[in-house]
């Protein structure tokens, strides 16, 4: 592949006399497209003045509910610590009662709760949230249903960071009325989880009662059977090797049955979950539980059973401090990464699943989805446990045989003694929880404090119209002054010392119909020429910096629009996502956006809501019928689309991604007409610019190649000519990606 840099005769050896003729050549073009640009700069002073004028002062009012993460399951103690706690971290958890709180029911007491308190009201005058205007002067409340789905549209609610907490905001124009809203919301879901957690101590302290008389019923006749053994016999002890023999295999016996009565109140939770969802939905609870149903997660989690296993066996064989540090250090590690794996893995399948699930059975999959992962672990672990025991039941055939009765009646006994104390000790504790206990969430700030109107922030939409009406108003000087010069070749490019990476064949020859349908061909079509080439300048974008560190954003700009930039950055995230990279297609055009028509998806949120930080990664990321691809639509159109990506926010955002994505592809505006690629350019890995054939400007690409390896040369891998019409003029190029896109006879491709 060529290197990207450019000749040093077209770039690093320019006399002063060519620098001289670009320099008059800039002002020419202004100067002669003076007055447009002065009556674009004009109408963009007038939008800015009628958008401050008529831009509603708003206030924002915010409570805080701290949360705390109750146990995840009903037996958690440390005599059972086998790879059972798989709800999630605290974070998780968190999230989960973001989505209880945006759920039908809660927001269906809330609004119930709203109207109630307002019946009292005489005048309703300057409340603009919960009533609507009727005629001059005369406002009514809401109805319910109105209200409810009100509450779904505004009131945000997200983690509060550095705080176990989550925060319930909303906008309004008057900061009474909103404040009173968000206090009610927050009361209602605290009132709830006090009511969900008084009913969970019930079943529990109700469950492990029955439990614990059953086991001391076992007890009592393991015990009068091995006192019936010694007086027949009149053997009564055991030997220090059997007695130990006894103690190890007594205290997997306790793991195991723990585990199992767990799992069985895991079961009896999850048949209740199953008669409900049949009630709405009869496939709901077998599509669930078909998604926990997948190999690696058994296998992760019995990994994880024998690692903790191991461990205590090894623990068990030594006393010296030093020895027990390094196996638990060891062993820690181990886990910690599987563990983490698991995680990250059951997190990719829950937010999918969830995202596939409609919004009013979400909080019932989730339980089951929780519930099923928990059943398969508890399997897991009891399985693992199994596996021990036979190793250690081995060894009673190498006891005395006079002893041999004995030991197995002291280890029945020992056992059933163990797990009786074990469940009195978590029916003391449900008692004492039953009491004590008022649930796991609590109003931390009623938002009664008001920081003053948030907008409109009149100076940055005054800087904000100045420079986008200076932007536009040169972008139409020299688009226009360029309009009439179009790029025909791959050739032409390379002629002019510009780096082609790929040209991607017309679509037209390969489609009847050309419609957004079939915008992200190598979804549509994976064996296509054009997904070839695509997948070629995939490869190519690989091995462009094999010095420095892997290429993670990839920026996709243009010099004037319609070039097909939004296309080509869709498809190249595509190819990457079907060699197995977890990648995610960012819109970052504020301006015209596009991604959100091409995934047939909802514009809203999106990137600028997150970057004003009104929602969360998971309201705004979106996966997609490809494996491994997702996407992040515009969002809400800002009034200053260059200051909000050039912002710390951004930043923070792109570095938060880079964590969570092995690829990030960046849609941005074109270069020429606005700042906002130039500013994207600089915190990005790697940018291609995107040239149409028979369309873009060829003097105009070649200026905007050039400014960018000014910047820096480093930074730009080169460019893409898109709707190139191969079957044209330039056969040769046609029967070159025929013969590389075509099975070979072993029935492997040939382009790579």
């Amino acid at each position: 592949m060529k290197n990207h840099n450019f000749h040093e005769k077209e770039l690093l050896e320019e006399d002063f006399e060519s620098d001289q003729r670009n320099i008059m050549d800039y002002i020419g073009i202004v100067r002669s497209n003076l007055l447009p640009i002065i009556l674009i700069f004009i109408i963009s002073m007038i939008v800015t003045y009628i958008y401050i004028k008529n831009y509603t002062t708003n206030y924002r009012a915010t409570t805080i509910v701290k949360i705390d993460k109750p146990r995840s399951g009903i037996l958690e103690s440390q005599s059972l610590s086998l790879n059972v706690n798989l709800s999630g971290t605290l974070e998780r958890f968190l999230l989960n009662q973001i989505e209880v709180m945006k759920s039908y029911y809660i927001r269906d007491i809330v609004s119930r709760t709203i109207l109630d308190s307002m019946k009292t009201v005489q005048n309703l005058k300057g409340f603009t949230f919960v009533t609507t205007k009727v005629g001059e002067n005369e406002y009514k409340l809401l109805s319910q249903e109105a209200l409810r789905r009100k509450l779904l549209e505004n009131v945000k609610i997200d983690v509060k960071k550095n705080v176990d907490a989550v925060t319930v905001s909303l906008e309004g124009l008057s900061f009474h009325e909103i404040q009173m809203v968000v206090n009610i919301y927050s009361n209602v879901f605290v009132d709830y989880s006090k009511e969900i957690n008084k009913e969970d101590l019930i079943n529990v302290k109700k469950f492990l009662e029955a439990e614990k008389d059953k086991k001391y019923n076992e007890l009592s006749n393991s015990e009068v059977a091995l006192e019936d053994f010694q007086k027949r016999s009149g053997y009564v002890a055991l030997d220090n090797q059997s007695k130990l023999l006894i103690e190890s295999i007594s205290n997997y016996d306790e793991k195991k049955n723990m585990a199992g009565i767990e799992l069985k109140a895991t079961d009896n939770e999850l048949m209740n979950l199953k008669k409900e969802s049949d009630k709405s939905d009869p496939n709901l609870y077998d599509y669930v539980s078909g998604k926990v149903a997948e190999p690696y997660i058994t296998e992760l989690q019995r990994q994880i059973a024998e690692l903790e296993i191991k461990r205590d066996i090894d623990l068990s064989t030594t006393t010296e401090t030093r020895v027990k540090d390094k196996i638990n250090t060891d062993a820690r590690t181990k886990i910690e990464m599987l563990r983490k794996n698991l995680e990250e893995k059951t997190e990719v399948m829950r937010v999918g699943l969830l995202s596939e699930t409609p919004e009013d059975k979400r909080q019932l999959s989730q339980k089951i989805f929780d519930g099923k992962l928990r059943a398969s672990s508890l399997q897991t672990t009891i399985r693992s446990i199994t596996d021990v025991l036979k190793k250690y039941e081995s060894e009673f055939d190498k006891l005395p045989s006079k002893s041999i009765e004995l030991a197995k009646l002291e280890r029945k006994r020992k056992s059933n003694e163990k797990l009786y104390l074990a469940l009195e000790e978590k029916y003391q504790e449900a008692t004492i929880n039953e009491r004590s206990r008022l649930g796991y969430a609590e109003l931390l700030d009623p938002g009664y404090d008001s920081i003053g109107p948030i907008s409109p922030n009149k100076n940055l939409i005054l800087m904000s119209g100045i420079v986008i009406g200076i932007a536009l108003g040169l972008g139409f000087a020299f688009g226009r002054n360029y309009l009439d010069k179009s790029i025909k070749s791959p050739d032409q490019l390379e002629a002019a010392g510009a780096s082609v990476l790929s040209w991607i064949p017309s679509f037209k020859e390969l489609v009847e119909v050309h419609s957004p349908e079939t915008d992200f061909i190598v979804e549509l079509k994976p064996s296509s020429t054009v997904s070839e080439a695509f997948k070629a300048l995939r490869t190519r974008i690989q091995y462009s910096k094999i010095e420095d560190e892997p290429i993670k954003t990839i920026l996709v700009t243009s010099t004037i629009p319609s070039e097909g930039k939004t296309i080509v950055s869709t498809n190249l995230a595509g190819s990457f996502a079907l060699m197995g990279k977890r990648t995610l297609l960012l819109d970052c055009d504020l301006r015209k956006p596009r991604i959100h028509n091409l995934m047939k998806g909802d514009r809203y949120p999106g990137l600028s809501d997150k970057l004003f930080e009104n929602v969360t990664f998971e309201d705004v990321i979106r996966s997609t019928k490809l494996e491994n691809l997702s996407y992040i639509t515009s969002g809400t159109i800002p009034p200053n689309p260059s200051e909000l990506l050039g912002s710390l926010q951004m930043k923070h955002l792109l570095e938060e991604l880079k964590k969570m994505f092995d690829m990030i592809v960046i849609d941005s505006p074109p270069f020429i007409s606005v700042t906002d690629s130039e500013i994207l350019f600089n915190v990005c890995d790697g940018t291609i610019l995107v040239s149409r054939a028979n369309l873009t400007p060829f003097d105009a690409f070649i200026k905007t190649y050039k400014r960018l390896y000014r910047i820096n040369p480093r930074n730009i891998l080169g460019c893409v000519l898109n709707d190139f019409a191969i079957k044209s003029s330039y056969g040769y190029y046609y029967n070159y990606y025929y013969y590389y896109s075509k099975p070979s006879k072993t029935g492997k491709k040939n382009l790579t």
